[in-house]
């Protein structure tokens, strides 16, 4: 072990007590003062756990079988996808004086702290606000500003972005880059998405599958020298790194701005498919949870065998709406037609065996203690035969590389293998509509692909699918219609092509088009100069 090692560890492997295997392996690593650093790898190679190590969650909050040596920081913050996770105060002065008193910090000096840290999260809302009504993007301010009030030697980042609309991304990306050229910190992030970050890394680490890393360098040297692992691996590559956009908009010869040219070119203001008989029909509903309506006066029609996409910003009442087809959450006003008939005189048993569900947090579907029982959990209810339960269960697992966590419980598992198991559940009948809530959330490329063509084969054989995404190249690629939701109520309803095509629309719902759209508008602006 290095005696002046800022940061790091050495041959550390970490293998939880529920699983036989490592899931971290025999990694040295020394990150120094000041340094941004970016790990890669596909899903579930252990990503989270050495950020766990590092920054001592592991073995202080989570128990697991440690070897090697680690070097921690006394004060180190962690950024998590979720920040509700972080908050037990309910408005934003209380909870980032909850992390001044972890620092005995005298009660008059923090009202100057507060402002101070929300300055530089750039929280820029009254103090008393409650922390419910915050969007996403603004929980991930104040989760970084309670960070940031602990005063921390080290930031690490696991997926900050992850829940957060694409402006939303953008923003954060931003925020976290203007602060480390401001601070100098010291920052450590685990991303999927990787636009708007790795352009400001120092160094980028790559993990395999088994939690080793074969990888280390400057971001653009590990990409190139490790292309066919990364591909491999199916992890998410830059859309543009290490290439310039301006260079691609102002120069039509250019390989990307040719691709991009060509791809655009393919796309049509046509409806890719006339849809079959109705299958949901929504009239006049408002929608809503407790108290508060989210969304009014909503009317349209899906039909048998289309793939509509639900985009907005977070809190536009997306997840809301998608739980108002599933009849988990109740209309405040209107109705809902399921194949012509009122979804509230649907029998629980009949309307769940053709409509399947899948949450965006993975464990609230959870009810088994092993993997292979929450798949074939379904089976068993409706009492099939032993051998169709083993064989349609080991398929499943088989298709969404769950093979080797067969005997694991599902709360083990990574978030991107939750995921997969959440959709291999719905997957085990052959419901009439898939209504799937962020359904590539976590996921690395290779595995939302496979999971993108199953459910394009389910859709080929009629299945109607009802997707919530931020991912636009998803939207565009795969929906026959998107659902936009704005200002409580749906600003658009028809083709991906034409609503991106609409910078004014665009604009105003802080939408980020697909690349190839995004220079069709920057070559118009340029024209117009």
């Amino acid at each position: 072990m290095q005696t002046n090692m800022y940061l790091g560890c050495n041959h550390l492997s970490v293998r939880f007590y529920q699983h036989r295997k490592k899931i971290v392996d025999d990694i040295t690593l020394s990150i120094h003062p000041g340094e941004k650093l970016l790990i890669l790898g596909p899903s579930g190679c252990g990503k989270s756990t050495l950020i766990s190590a590092l920054s001592g969650i592991i073995p202080e909050f989570l128990d697991a079988e440690v070897t090697g040596e680690v070097v921690r920081r006394e004060r180190a913050g962690v950024m998590f996808q979720d920040p509700d996770s972080q908050f037990c105060m309910l408005h934003v002065d209380e909870e980032i004086a909850f992390s001044l008193e972890n620092r005995r910090i005298p009660r008059g000096k923090m009202d100057e702290m507060i402002s101070d840290v929300m300055d530089k999260a750039g929280l820029n809302i009254d103090k008393r606000t409650s922390i419910e009504s915050l969007s996403g993007g603004m929980k991930q301010r104040l989760a970084l500003a309670c960070i940031l009030a602990l005063d921390p030697e080290v930031l690490f980042f696991d997926e900050p972005t992850a829940q957060l609309d694409p402006q939303g991304r953008i923003e954060i990306f931003e925020l976290l880059k203007n602060l480390s050229r401001q601070t100098g910190q010291t920052m450590v992030f685990v991303e999927h998405v990787l636009d708007g970050c790795i352009e400001w890394m120092d160094r980028v680490i790559l993990l395999n599958k088994d939690g080793r890393m074969i990888g280390s360098g400057k971001p653009e040297e590990v990409l190139r020298e490790f292309d066919a692992e990364i591909k491999e691996a199916g992890i998410w590559r830059p859309k543009l790194f290490p290439v310039k956009w301006n260079d691609v908009v102002e120069n039509h010869d250019h390989p990307v701005s040719a691709e991009l040219t060509r791809f655009i070119e393919t796309r049509s203001e046509e409806h890719r498919f006339v849809g079959g008989n109705p299958m949901i029909r929504v009239e006049d509903a408002t929608i809503g949870y407790g108290k508060k309506a989210i969304v009014q006066d909503l009317n349209l029609t899906i039909h048998k065998g289309e793939w509509i996409s639900i985009v907005g910003k977070n809190g536009s009442g997306k997840s809301t709406f998608l739980k108002s087809l599933a009849r988990l959450e109740s209309l405040r006003k209107g109705k809902i037609y399921f194949l012509e008939k009122e979804l509230s005189k649907w029998p629980d048993v009949e309307l769940y065996e053709k409509a399947g569900f899948v949450f965006q947090n993975p464990e609230l579907q959870f009810i088994a203690d092993m993997v292979f029982e929450e798949i074939a959990f379904g089976g068993r209810q409706r009492n099939w035969t032993e051998e169709q339960i083993q064989e349609k269960t080991h398929q499943l697992l088989r298709e969404f590389g769950l093979e080797a966590h067969r005997d694991a419980h599902p709360f083990t598992l990574s978030l991107g293998q939750k995921r997969r198991l959440s959709v291999a559940t719905m997957l085990l009948f052959d419901q009439d509509v898939l209504l799937l809530d962020e359904p590539t959330f976590g996921q690395d490329e290779k595995t939302a692909k496979e999971l993108i063509k199953k459910l394009k084969e389910r859709q080929a054989q009629g299945t109607t699918i009802i997707m919530v995404t931020h991912d636009m190249n998803l939207v565009d690629q795969c929906s026959d219609k998107v659902l936009l939701l704005k200002n409580g109520k749906a600003a658009y309803y028809g083709t991906p092509y034409s609503l991106f095509m609409n910078e004014v629309l665009l604009e105003d719902s802080s939408l980020v088009p697909p690349l190839h759209y995004k220079l069709v508008h920057a070559r118009k602006e340029l024209s117009l100069v």
